[in-house]
């Protein structure tokens, strides 16, 4: 499983980016798509945009930018394989997310800042291993941090979870211990140079 990638795009309008491929080509039903839906507090999800995602990919896993398990059912409900929530949303939204659905994948946002100082977040993912499912996305936007922090993470916390890398870089690092990494999500540029 550790080969398994995903198409790693963000929503903007009714295109995804990099590239500005529309939503509803068809070179995205022989894709695997990470879907990232940037939207500000109190918006609302683009659902007509999901749905027509939700039907034109072969696999879609959503990072709405939510800590509300109800806009991931409403996910879901569009056509989403996986959707993706926040690990600093409250426990009983954890919970009542993962107790829903078992396509919830917690989602660790991970920034410099976390690597100064790692005992909060690494405390918080050690609680939720035992009270969530397995898969956790992390994901960064400046590059050389995941590597780094991969080789700080404590064993205890990288064997309880199956991890959904998605590394600023756009593609894949060289990790070591890399037998619990699930996938990838890589710049959707890598695939559609190949369709």
């Amino acid at each position: 499983m550790p080969d398994s990638k995903w198409s790693r795009f963000v929503l903007s309008g009714d295109r995804l980016l990099p590239s500005s491929i529309s939503i509803s080509d068809k070179r995205l039903l022989r894709l695997d798509v990470m879907l990232e839906i940037r939207r500000k507090e109190g918006q609302t999800l683009p659902i007509s945009a999901l749905k027509t995602l939700g039907r034109n990919c072969s696999r879609l896993l959503v990072d709405p930018h939510t800590d509300n398990h109800q806009d991931l059912i409403d996910c879901i409900m569009m056509g989403s394989s996986l959707v993706c929530i926040d690990h600093r949303a409250q426990f009983k939204e954890l919970q009542s997310a993962h107790a829903t659905s078992q396509n919830i994948v917690v989602k660790l946002e991970l920034n410099s800042e976390m690597l100064e100082n790692p005992e909060d977040h690494l405390a918080r993912l050690e609680t939720l291993s035992d009270m969530v499912g397995e898969l956790i996305m992390v994901k960064t936007r400046q590059p050389g941090i995941l590597e780094e922090w991969w080789i700080d993470l404590p064993r205890s916390i990288r064997s309880s979870w199956r991890w959904i890398m998605a590394p600023a870089e756009g593609e894949k690092l060289p990790l070591k211990n890399s037998s619990r990494i699930h996938s990838w999500a890589l710049s959707g540029d890598l695939f559609l140079s190949d369709l």
